[in-house]
């Protein structure tokens, strides 16, 4: 499978966008100097995972309720024949339960385990392996014992853009303010809700980029337009480096890869963090973002119309002041050890 000077990483990752974007941008910038393979739950069926240009196995995998334990066998047997196969000289894990019959066939075998967090708190299934991890990396300063790497994207084509130049790809106004409204790979149909009638009563007249998922995008482009709103509505954007160079700040949830684009972007937002996220981390890595002074954190059950206007219009007042912020946070990036660096040294 693939050729047998190089050395051979074995990619376990599955589930939300969050997990599987930067375990398909790891998988990017290791191809060229070891052989590659995917592994995980669903992900034939994942609409954040490009199936068509990375080979990949299913693994059977079910979260921890009715099922598992037959699927985490399957998983573990499915996993266990892969690993005797492919001949991995290194696993690297990306969290959630989707990858736990591969972490499982890997420390069977005794395989070398990376394990890499993208919260700023360590999920179940990596706390559960990370004693017999090699290394675990991290994004977030607030995890210990571990390593930090560069905050998300690491696509290296992840340029700035010109601000002027964005909002020109928009047919957007070049003068006016824009806000930037999204929910993540798990969608926000609260903002959605929500979003049209804040921005429309703040003091500042705003134009906005809203990603509203494929559901609610005609709907929501329909409520901008009675608002006499200009509203570039999609389901989706997958040159988000455009979206954030337009934005004067962002409404949006606190997922991993949400906070560390944020970061990466250096773009004040207001925080909606998501409420079922497991183990509750939407809030813990908002708290993180908001407690360094570059961002403002509102829990969705607060969040009714009259608050999102108030804290809007705060974040409008304040947006100078956190972009230094966040300037000063970026800035520590290039002192980080990429994880695929990291990988290479150890094969």
């Amino acid at each position: 499978m693939g050729n047998a000077m190089k050395k051979r990483v074995l990619i376990a990752a599955g589930g939300t966008g969050g997990h599987l974007f930067p375990a398909q941008q790891l998988y990017v910038m290791l191809k060229g100097e070891a052989d590659v393979l995917f592994a995980g739950g669903q992900l034939g069926s994942s609409p954040f995972f490009e199936k068509e240009k990375i080979p990949f196995k299913e693994i059977a995998a079910r979260p921890l309720k009715k099922g598992f334990f037959f699927a985490a066998l399957k998983g573990f047997w499915q996993s266990y024949k892969l690993i005797r196969s492919f001949k991995p000289d290194l696993i690297v894990g990306f969290g959630s339960y989707h990858v736990f019959p591969i972490l499982l066939a890997a420390a069977f075998f005794r395989k070398k385990l990376v394990l890499f967090e993208a919260n700023s708190t360590l999920g179940k299934v990596n706390r559960l392996f990370r004693p017999l991890a090699a290394f675990v990396a991290f994004q977030f300063p607030t995890v210990d014992n571990g390593t930090l790497v560069p905050w998300l994207p690491w696509k290296k084509c992840q340029e700035r853009v010109k601000s002027v130049e964005a909002k020109k790809m928009y047919g957007l106004d070049p003068e006016e303010k824009v806000i930037l409204v999204f929910g993540g790979s798990q969608g926000a149909s609260f903002l959605n809700e929500t979003a049209p009638q804040a921005i429309a009563e703040m003091q500042e007249k705003c134009q906005v980029i809203h990603l509203a998922g494929p559901k609610d995008a005609e709907r929501v482009r329909k409520e901008y337009k009675k608002l006499g709103i200009k509203a570039v509505v999609k389901p989706f954007e997958k040159e988000m480096a455009y979206a954030y160079s337009c934005a004067d700040l962002a409404l949006c949830r606190s997922g991993a890869g949400t906070v560390a684009e944020l970061i990466r972007s250096e773009l004040p937002s207001l925080l909606v963090p998501y409420p079922y996220a497991t183990d509750n981390h939407q809030k813990k890595n908002g708290e993180y973002l908001r407690d360094l002074g570059a961002a403002r954190l509102i829990e969705q059950k607060e969040a009714d119309s009259k608050r999102l206007v108030q804290e809007l219009n705060a974040l409008m007042d304040e947006r100078e002041e956190k972009k230094i912020v966040l300037r000063k946070t970026n800035s520590e990036t290039p002192q980080r050890t990429h994880l695929a660096e990291i990988i290479l040294r150890m094969l």
